[in-house]
């Protein structure tokens, strides 16, 4: 079980502040459910709530789910708490359905098995009305495994506010249930003599998505693929997908 989005949530949530542009993801967003009429939103992995207050502000009628409390705890505070739920997307059952879910930050990596992956879709289509889009972003297998060395090591160095962190991470190919690989990562912050202690380590196990397994698999639970577009995201190569829900039955 991943460490960084449960005893590590507040470093999570001052990182990738700096990891990550909100705004132009807001931005990007903002473009495509305009452009679709959405009016009502759901969040798949709404993490720390940044996106979140950025849609609320915008006056979408928004919901944000995601499986760690740690993370709503903080969202909390970026928003309102009933804005929020905490849930699995592998069995999560709503009170309503919306225009549009979107699942940010790559979360779809995290379903790394096959039931999995077919587990959530299928609650995904139960939550939206017919015709609803789902908009998510992918890492492309492709683009990713053609170039990856058996082991890629990564470090960063981000400040935020009064505090400096380091993350450590390495990337390891296992492919064990699909196009998987493990991340491992140590998390370090600079103490008042400006010296890196050790706050916490973690470990996951991703998954990126060749195009037409993802488009399988959405067939499989009730959508039709509309487009997949290039998206430019921090480390990887990320595919775009726009899917509409045109079955039930789920």
């Amino acid at each position: 079980m991943s460490q960084l989005y449960t005893n590590l949530a507040k470093v999570y949530h001052e990182i990738y502040q700096k990891l990550f542009d909100y705004d132009q993801e807001f931005k990007f967003y903002d473009k495509h459910l305009k452009e679709n009429d959405v009016r009502s939103v759901l969040e798949i992995g709404c993490g720390t709530g940044n996106l979140a207050k950025r849609l609320i502000n915008a006056k979408f009628d928004y919901f944000g789910v995601d499986l760690f409390q740690e993370m709503l705890d903080i969202a909390a505070t970026n928003a309102h708490k009933e804005y929020f739920l905490q849930a699995d997307v592998r069995s999560m059952k709503l009170d309503k359905t919306f225009d549009c879910v979107i699942i940010t930050g790559r979360s779809i990596s995290y379903l790394t098995e096959n039931k999995g992956i077919i587990e959530a879709l299928k609650c995904i289509n139960n939550s939206l009305k017919m015709n609803g889009l789902l908009l998510f972003d992918a890492i492309d297998a492709e683009k990713m495994f053609l170039d990856f060395k058996e082991i890629r090591t990564d470090k960063l160095e981000v400040e935020f506010g009064q505090n400096k962190y380091k993350r450590v991470s390495k990337s390891k190919k296992n492919l064990s249930s699909g196009w998987t690989w493990d991340w491992e990562s140590i998390y370090y912050q600079m103490n008042d003599y400006g010296i890196y202690e050790k706050i916490g380590e973690d470990f996951s196990t991703l998954r990126a998505f060749i195009k037409d397994e993802l488009t399988l698999f959405l067939r499989m639970c009730g959508f039709e693929l509309i487009s997949i577009l290039p998206k430019k995201s921090y480390a990887w190569e990320d595919n775009f997908y726009i899917v509409r829900k045109v079955a039930y039955d789920f």
